[in-house]
């Protein structure tokens, strides 16, 4: 008489077990009234039995009325009347960071500026190429006054921390265009302490203008070899030899730098800033100090 080994039996009853688990998940997959199985259709939860939970996207609320500490100190800072001036229009705006100007943002992330340094037959032509969202920002921040706020001075001293205020809402939905609307704010600062009727009548009304074809943003050129905003560090020394390590005064209509006027890195005698214009037609350099 033939005997079937003790192996075997294992084997064929592993087998027939696994046959068992195929025809009983094959049934319960068909009872499923929710799936596809069309050609090409992955089946849902075909492989855990998890239900059809997906947790919702979480959504952006009004960003001024939610934030409590932003409120509350500018409760303490500012007088009444005047806070309850400019409230709704932080609270709209609160509301817009949150919305479209969220949507530009994200397209601004996903498309950031790139820098073509050549032509198809090699010429050298340093375009930088930006996406629409960003050229929107720059609509946006002309009209929402996130420079001019502070030198319309509507609401006296209280002006420049309304813009504070409000370019805190703007930061995190801005694409990183509060960047150059921070060059731009303090461009527009140094003209108004120069106080050149020429620059103030040619520049300065564009820095602050709230029409968007008329508003002029400004680059900055750094002069640190190691980056940041240090102008008491002796490699400044090296700017006007030639050496800069940052000059983006192609994407704006204003760019400026500033360096000590002094033999002692320690010992700052006073700032030399250089500031260009350029427009289709002319291109004039400035030094002031």
């Amino acid at each position: 008489m033939h005997r079937i080994r003790p192996t075997r039996v294992l084997r064929i009853r592993n087998l027939y077990s696994l046959k068992r688990r195929m025809i009983s998940s094959t049934n319960y997959l068909a009872q499923e009234p929710d799936l596809d199985f069309s050609y090409g259709q992955q089946v849902a939860f075909a492989k855990a039995r998890i239900g059809n939970f997906f947790q919702a996207q979480p959504s952006l609320g009004n960003q001024f009325t939610e934030d409590m500490p932003l409120r509350n100190y500018l409760r303490k800072t500012v007088p009444r009347e005047v806070l309850e001036q400019f409230t709704p229009d932080l609270e709209r705006f609160g509301h817009r960071v949150a919305t479209d100007l969220y949507a530009l943002h994200l397209e601004c992330e996903r498309d950031p500026p790139k820098l073509e340094q050549y032509d198809a037959w090699g010429n050298r032509v340093d375009n930088i190429i930006t996406c629409q969202a960003w050229k929107q920002m720059h609509d946006i921040s002309a009209e929402e006054g996130l420079v001019a706020i502070a030198y319309e001075r509507k609401y006296g001293p209280w002006s420049r921390l309304y813009q504070c205020a409000k370019l805190y809402l703007y930061a995190p939905s801005a694409g990183l265009y509060g960047c150059p609307l921070a060059m731009t704010d303090g461009a527009a600062r140094i003209l108004e302490v120069i106080g050149n009727a020429q620059l103030i009548e040619r520049a300065y009304k564009k820095l602050i203008t709230r029409k968007p074809q008329e508003f002029w943003t400004s680059g900055q050129w750094m002069t640190e070899r190691r980056g940041g905003s240090d102008v008491g560090n002796e490699d400044n020394k090296l700017l006007f030899q030639g050496y800069t390590t940052l000059s983006n005064v192609r994407m704006y209509q204003v760019c400026y730098t500033q360096l000590p006027i002094s033999s002692d890195k320690y010992t700052c005698q006073g700032l030399l800033t250089c500031l260009q214009t350029s427009s289709e037609t002319d291109l004039s350099v400035n030094l002031m100090t």
